[in-house]
């Protein structure tokens, strides 16, 4: 097995997530290393949980690790590893980096990046502000981050197709999964002008749990987020609090007081975020 494979092969081993490899990787240094050591030495490593020995002793998933290559050879997609100098310099600083990406298109030259999310039912106010925005840094250069939702991250990603830069959608599913379906167009078009990501093996569906963990990955990317419509409690939240969590910037597009999706940006305006009326806004922080 080679180097990059077994990287995939120890991604795919259940209840291994990236912490933990982090850890692992902290006494062998090397994934090949992790997939060969014995089952006396997994079992002395205290950290472990019974399920993360049980699952490393019981080897590679030789089965899942050709699936999954065959599916992105299917695709034309590749893979970046974090030890590798094309992985995203930016994402390799957060404290838990995924340890693959599945990317389908090209994360080269995305540098700057800002990510632009919010709600999946924005007003025509939200849409236009999330589509104005990301255009108009597009057209500068800068390359636009989402998730691929509908609502504003749809219109973000759609505003930077319409400029020059990168737009990089980050799934919450494998990359052969896309989700929601009526964006697959969509992605294919991101995937032709940026790329399209995901830290979760190709035929991965989109599951709950996984969004928090893709937001983490959208803000990982960018040197800033900026936040247009969203709830107190809604995953753009969450993102904006992984941003804070980083150490990027945090932004936002106030709204009408009257809308109720627009608790979210002016609660982060209040705890000191940047406000944001147009790109110029964004470029004098990331780039003054």
């Amino acid at each position: 097995m080679e180097r990059r494979e077994a990287w995939i092969a120890l991604d795919l081993i259940e209840h291994i997530g990236p912490r933990t490899i982090s850890k692992l990787l902290e006494i062998f240094a090397d994934p090949l290393a992790i997939l060969h050591a014995g089952t006396r030495t997994v079992n002395d490593l205290s950290f472990l949980t019974a399920q993360q020995r049980a699952a490393l002793c019981a080897g590679v998933d030789a089965a899942g690790l050709r699936e999954a290559l065959d599916r992105l050879g299917r695709m034309g997609a590749g893979w970046v590893c974090r030890d590798e100098d094309d992985y995203p310099a930016l994402l390799k600083e957060i404290h838990d980096p995924p340890s693959v990406l599945y990317v389908r298109g090209s994360l080269h030259d995305i540098d700057p990046a800002v990510a632009v999310v919010g709600t999946r039912s924005p007003s025509h106010y939200g849409g236009e502000a999330a589509f104005t925005l990301s255009r108009d840094l597009s057209l500068r250069g800068v390359s636009i981050v989402s998730g691929l939702a509908r609502g504003i991250d749809t219109q973000a990603h759609r505003g930077a197709l319409q400029g020059q830069g990168k737009t990089v959608a980050v799934l919450g599913s494998g990359i052969d999964c896309i989700y929601p379906p009526e964006n697959l167009a969509l992605a294919e078009e991101i995937s032709q002008h940026g790329a399209v990501v995901s830290e979760f093996p190709p035929g991965t569906g989109p599951r709950p749990e996984h969004f928090p963990r893709r937001n983490r990955i959208i803000t990982g990317l960018s040197s800033a987020v900026v936040i247009v419509e969203a709830t107190r409690r809604s995953g753009a939240m969450i993102t904006a609090r992984h941003a804070l969590d980083q150490g990027r910037l945090c932004m936002a597009v106030p709204g009408a007081i009257t809308n109720p999706r627009s608790k979210g940006p002016h609660e982060l305006l209040r705890q000191g975020a940047t406000l944001v009326e147009e790109a110029d806004d964004i470029l004098m922080e990331i780039a003054p």
